[in-house]
């Protein structure tokens, strides 16, 4: 704030002054006005206080009076009358009319005005020769032209005198009610007489008593408790401003009033001679602190606001509706992707500017339209913004305010950026399909598992009977080939369930390092046989002698489910791509199917130019019994099956397809090392037995009749059982009577296991071969360095509850006479 106007300071009316030297009125007037009264005259203080109570008793009159034009006017024939009335009262004339009239005119002047004053002057000169008798002619009897221009020259002088002192009291007055209402201190410096006059609110904003004398203005300075650090800059400041030219003056300091710091604002105005010499410094105190505290309170207040929502990460943006002005923070033009610095004036650069993606911002338009019209405060959205860098996903959270009315005058919000919150929600809807995906595959492993249990006997029924019959059969007979029919079908039946059980997760035998190159050849022998002309083959095996650790025959099932699917999508034609390689992964990655920790790794790469997978199925490929393929074509178990013995052996699959151009499978399996040949330890023909006694157990009594038929052919005495508890019986009769145990795993009344424990309780060298159509978790596995299905290293003796080897249903001849020739050579 600027200085106040010099006569704000130099008419402003008050009680008493405080001078020391001098005594002076206690009202400060102008420079003009003080010289008319005679300010410089040196007067007793007595007659000063009489004249000061005179004066303000005759300015009230006046004001009284000079606020009817009547009343102004009545006043010049009241007092010329008065005067006359006084002149002629007993007891005679006393006083001199010239004189009555005199006083009758100053009275009517200084009362009334100038008007009034040369009314009373005329009344005055007109009355005289007709009051008393004078020696005149008539025409001078009516006029004494001296006496008329003396009265009428002490009507106007009066006149205008007072005039101009109501004007100046009633100036006077205004500014004190001015100051007053204003709250400010007032103070004026002379500087010649070095004097100091304070206004009462000025000692009061600084705590001085009422009745503080100050010796000049050094003294004053000093009786004001500065906060030291702004003591030396007001010193300075004050010094440079009396110095220089400048008339006006002000800044703001702190001070000490009874033990609190307080702000001070100061305004003045330095009265310069015509040499620029400073001859008066008068001017204004206010205290301001509560502005002062409502400024840290409000400054606060938005620097918590501000460390709130840098915190938060969230940029905010104010459109005050009335006046079009639009604030941004720079968070909020941040996260939008806008340069470091942008501003917008008004909601008109934002809409030009808006990088807002297109169909969102219809979106968030319309909504906001739309509560803008109601009653409604709030609005959320998630909206897309095209940033540099991409697609950005922010929520917007906007308030709207609204006037009387229920105009909206302010609508306020903030943006947070959700992008990875979002990508976090995608992702984690991508592992819950995954998991469901899990689950669905684990029931279906769980139902096919039992499936291909009971047609695993149903089986080994059809194809036992079946190899025995063709045996007894005339080569090249009708009965050789209708039973060689039934052998094929029952092969088939065989694969079926084999790729039933390993999608199970139940036919998982001894694991052991396969040759994955070799399996491959093999697979692409096999499938390249069966090729339309059509599909040409092109394959880049790379992989040399390296091994996964699993078993060949599911190492076998992935290749071949693989090729067949690429064969079967290029119904047109094409190119079948088979590639095997080694890679070294060196951080963890993500599949489509499992995961890559880091390691060594066989990669086999099987792709094809047919029609691809359409993006809408994409996440049902690996369903089992899923298929687009004809009625007849496929089964559904493909790739199902491909999944769970790749998540088995701990690899991982990626999918790349795109429409009309065909699709690549990548599969990852962990690499074991190099495989190691190991020759055929099987011979040209059956071993054949000497005689040992056999106890054969299982619940199918066909399976039954057929294991021990076979034994029997083979050499051996077989002795069958579908009890579990009769062949225990049995056994517990002698152990010693039989010289091995072949029994099936999923029994009703005692199950395999159990039997194995009950035997091996009385006699802990018995050979025991386990036959079984589900192998499972739960299910039996065989001791340590057994075989599975003739596959395995051999160790030392069984534990009490391990078989020797264990053989998947259904069993052939051929593999029940190898098996229980190795158990009994141990």
């Amino acid at each position: 704030m600027g200085a106040a106007p010099a006569c704000h300071w130099q008419v402003y009316a008050a009680p008493a002054l405080r001078r020391r030297g001098s005594a002076r009125r206690d009202v400060p007037q102008s420079e003009d006005t003080a010289r008319r009264f005679g300010e410089e005259e040196v007067l007793p203080k007595p007659f000063i206080i009489r004249k000061a109570q005179l004066v303000a008793m005759a300015a009230s009159l006046g004001q009284r009076v000079m606020a009817s034009v009547v009343l102004r006017y009545a006043l010049a024939p009241v007092f010329v009358l008065l005067a006359a009335l006084v002149f002629h009262s007993p007891p005679g004339p006393t006083f001199s009319l010239a004189g009555l009239c005199v006083i009758a005119v100053l009275a009517t002047a200084w009362l009334g005005g100038v008007g009034p004053g040369l009314l009373a002057a005329v009344l005055a000169n007109f009355m005289i020769p007709q009051l008393i008798d004078v020696p005149y002619a008539l025409l001078w009897g009516l006029v004494d032209v001296p006496r008329f221009v003396t009265f009428s020259i002490i009507g106007l002088a009066v006149g205008w005198r007072s005039s101009r002192l109501h004007r100046v009291l009633r100036d006077q007055e205004r500014h004190a009610l001015a100051m007053a209402a204003s709250e400010d201190g007032f103070w004026d410096w002379l500087v010649a007489e070095d004097s100091v006059y304070v206004s009462p609110r000025w000692l009061e904003i600084y705590g001085l008593p009422p009745d503080t004398v100050f010796a000049g203005r050094k003294d004053l300075i000093e009786r004001i408790s500065f906060h030291p650090d702004d003591r030396a800059r007001l010193t300075q400041g004050l010094s440079a401003h009396f110095a220089g030219k400048d008339g006006r003056y002000g800044t703001e300091a702190r001070f000490i009033r009874k033990g609190e710091t307080r702000w001070i604002q100061l305004a003045g105005l330095a009265t310069r001679d015509a040499s620029g010499t400073l001859v008066r410094w008068t001017g204004t105190a206010r205290d301001i602190t509560e502005r002062k505290q409502s400024e840290e309170a409000l400054r606060e207040s938005e620097q918590r606001y501000e460390l709130a929502m840098a915190a938060s990460e969230s940029g905010y943006w104010d459109w005050h509706v009335p006046s079009n002005t639009y604030f941004a923070s720079p968070r909020a033009f941040e996260l939008a992707g806008y340069p470091k610095g942008t501003t917008w004036a008004n909601r008109d650069d934002y809409r030009a500017n808006i990088n807002m993606h297109p169909d969102d911002f219809v979106k968030w338009e319309a909504a906001r339209l739309a509560l803008f019209a109601g009653t409604g405060e709030r609005l959320a959205m998630e909206v897309r913004y095209m940033a540099p860098g991409g697609v950005r996903w922010h929520k917007l959270q906007a308030i709207c305010r609204r006037d009387e009315e229920g105009k909206v005058v302010r609508w306020t919000g903030s943006a947070t950026d959700t992008t990875a919150q979002r990508q976090a929600e995608e992702e984690l809807g991508t592992m819950e399909r995954k998991l469901r995906q899990a689950q669905r595959l684990e029931s279906m492993g769980t139902l096919s598992g039992g499936i291909a249990h009971d047609f695993n006997n149903i089986l080994g029924a059809i194809l036992g009977y079946g190899e025995m019959a063709l045996r007894g059969a005339t080569p090249g007979s009708r009965l050789a080939r209708d039973l060689d029919s039934i052998m094929v079908a029952g092969e088939r039946g065989r694969a079926l369930v084999e790729r039933l059980l390993a999608f199970s997760r139940s036919g998982v035998g001894e694991r052991v390092p396969v040759h994955v190159e070799k399996v491959v050849r093999e697979v692409l022998d096999l499938v390249s046989g069966n090729l339309p002309a059509s599909v040409t083959v092109h394959a880049r095996l790379h992989a040399g002698a390296a091994a996964v650790l699993g078993d060949a025959t599911q190492v076998h099932q992935v290749v071949a489910n693989l090729a067949t699917n690429a064969v079967q999508a290029m119904q047109g034609g094409g190119t079948l791509r088979v590639e095997l390689v080694t890679e070294r992964v060196a951080s963890p990655q993500a599949g489509t199917i499992g995961r890559r920790e880091p390691g060594e790794y066989v990669v086999l790469t099987v792709a094809d130019t047919g029609g691809g997978i359409a993006p809408e199925v994409m996440d049902r490929i690996f369903d089992p019994f899923f298929t687009t393929k004809d009625v007849g074509t496929g089964t559904g178990l493909g790739l199902s099956l491909v999944h769970g013995i790749v998540t088995e052996l701990g690899g991982a699959i990626d999918v790349a397809s795109t429409v009309g151009e065909g699709c690549t499978f990548v599969v990852h399996l962990p690499r074991a090392g190099d495989a190691v040949e190991r020759g055929d330890e099987r011979t040209a023909t059956p071993p054949r037995g000497d005689g040992q006694r056999v106890l054969v157990v299982d619940d199918e009594q066909p399976l039954v009749q057929l294991a021990t038929r076979t034994l029997q052919a083979l050499g051996y005495q077989a002795v069958g059982f579908s009890s579990s508890t009769a062949a225990l019986a049995e056994f517990r009769q002698d152990p010693q009577r039989f010289d091995a145990l072949v029994t099936d795993e999923r029994m009703p009344e005692m199950s395999g296991a159990a039997l194995i424990r009950e035997v091996r309780s009385m006699r802990s060298g018995m050979p025991i071969v386990l036959m079984s159509g589900f192998l499972g978790e739960g299910t039996l596995r065989p001791r340590t360095g057994g075989l599975v299905n003739g596959h395995g290293e051999q160790a030392g003796p069984a534990l009490a509850d391990e078989p020797d080897e264990v053989l998947q249903k259904p069993v052939s001849g051929r593999e029940l006479a190898d098996s229980l020739a190795r158990v009994l050579r141990r």
